[in-house]
């Protein structure tokens, strides 16, 4: 048994059946009275109607989800060593990744690898963390040691800017170095693909890793052809595509105008001449609007927009945003070109997106082919038990 004593919560009756079958959080209704005596934050053991152990997490009263689990192991402390094990656990998955042909991944992706609250992506030999919820920042001296201790990094940097902090009572911070140094920029590659990072300033943590196996999937579809990508960012779609072929032409469309530059550097920095692929800061609902009305047509569309739901009440309105782009993208598509099309709405499943694809489609009396379907990757972890945690959708389809 652990020597560690917990305050207790318990449950009511028959609330425990999710917990049992893996899931990790438990909502403040299933509690048989809220646990007045344990801090915002700590952590506490779940019992069942019947006073058995259940769980060990940390509580949070200020949210719906009130205990987030950590382990159903009643002999497990959640103290450094646990931590130290959560964070090799999840490095020994990583080893898939060739040293010398991918060094930037997600090492901990929250409730995926067993530490709800806390986000840490790896680029070359520095770590970027965010911490999400009051429990996990309760925790994160000793997460910092931990992540030192199994990683080595040479600097741990602190992301601490989502709004689901202000949710757990949390405060919104800059920026801050947590350990050793962190450079304002970071070379690193994927697939044998050089890329910099700004871990300070881009977007996320500085790169969008989720997406590093669509990339790859890219290949063989623009090899030669004309690619449009729409939300480019910092073209890493792009770059994949350019590289395919020096037949292929890339159009990179993206309102921002820093990431637009960041992939003119890109382009550069994988010995590709950027003139020669056309660069636009631009809206992306203009350009197609526009392009279309110009009878522009491209081999291969990439649509892969920010989340246009971020709760539940946005879901509607997103649908029909989504139905929106994929209508455009389909009118500049040449017939049996390929559509790349995604959502990172947590709120939008993957019936969802087929669903907007299809009627899409049907408005234009045109025909599509399902060819590969995506989530987030092997750095990405689902838990089984939780598939509300999915996020991201990707297909790739044939539009005849």
């Amino acid at each position: 048994m652990s020597s560690v004593q917990y305050p207790t919560a318990s449950l009511k009756p028959h609330r425990d059946e999710s917990l049992l079958g893996g899931h990790l959080w438990i909502f403040s209704g299933a509690l048989q009275q809220p646990p007045r005596w344990v801090e915002p934050g700590a952590l506490l053991d779940v019992k069942s109607s019947t006073g058995q152990f259940v769980a060990r997490g940390y509580y949070n009263p200020q949210t719906d989800i009130a205990i987030r689990i950590l382990t159903r192991d009643n002999t497990e402390a959640i103290d450094g060593d646990f931590l130290r094990k959560r964070v090799c656990e999840a490095q020994e998955l990583r080893k898939v990744f060739v040293p010398g042909v991918t060094n930037a991944y997600r090492l901990i992706h929250s409730e995926g690898d067993g530490l709800p609250g806390l986000v840490v992506d790896h680029y070359a030999d520095i770590l970027v963390a965010q911490v999400h919820t009051l429990g996990m920042d309760r925790l994160l001296p000793q997460v910092l040691e931990a992540l030192l201790a199994e990683t080595g990094a040479r600097g741990i940097l602190l992301r601490n800017e989502s709004q689901a902090r202000r949710r757990e009572g949390l405060e919104i911070e800059e920026p801050r170095v947590a350990a050793g140094e962190v450079p304002q920029q970071i070379e690193i590659f994927e697939n044998g693909v050089r890329f910099i990072v700004d871990p300070w300033r881009g977007q996320k943590t500085g790169f969008f890793l989720d997406q590093r196996d669509k990339r790859e999937a890219l290949r063989k579809y623009a090899r030669g052809g004309r690619v449009l990508n729409c939300f480019s960012y910092s073209g890493g779609f792009s770059v994949y595509a350019a590289l395919s072929s020096e037949a292929t032409q890339t159009v990179s469309v993206d309102a921002s105008a820093p990431a637009i530059e960041a992939a003119r550097q890109h382009f550069a920095l994988n010995g590709l001449d950027a003139s020669k692929h056309e660069f636009h800061t631009e809206d992306v609902f203009e350009y197609l609007e526009q392009a279309a009305e110009r009878g522009e047509r491209f081999d291969v569309v990439i649509l892969d927009p920010p989340a246009f739901a971020k709760n539940q009440g946005a879901r509607t309105q997103a649908l029909k945003a989504y139905r929106r782009l994929n209508t455009l993208g389909m009118q500049v598509l040449r017939p049996g070109g390929i559509l790349l099309t995604c959502s990172c709405s947590g709120v939008i499943g993957m019936d969802d997106l087929l669903g907007v694809v299809s009627n899409s489609a049907q408005r234009q009396k045109r025909t599509v082919q399902l060819l590969e379907s995506y989530t987030h990757g092997v750095d990405h972890p689902t838990n089984l038990a939780m598939p509300e945690t999915n996020y991201l959708k990707s297909v790739f389809c044939r539009v005849l």
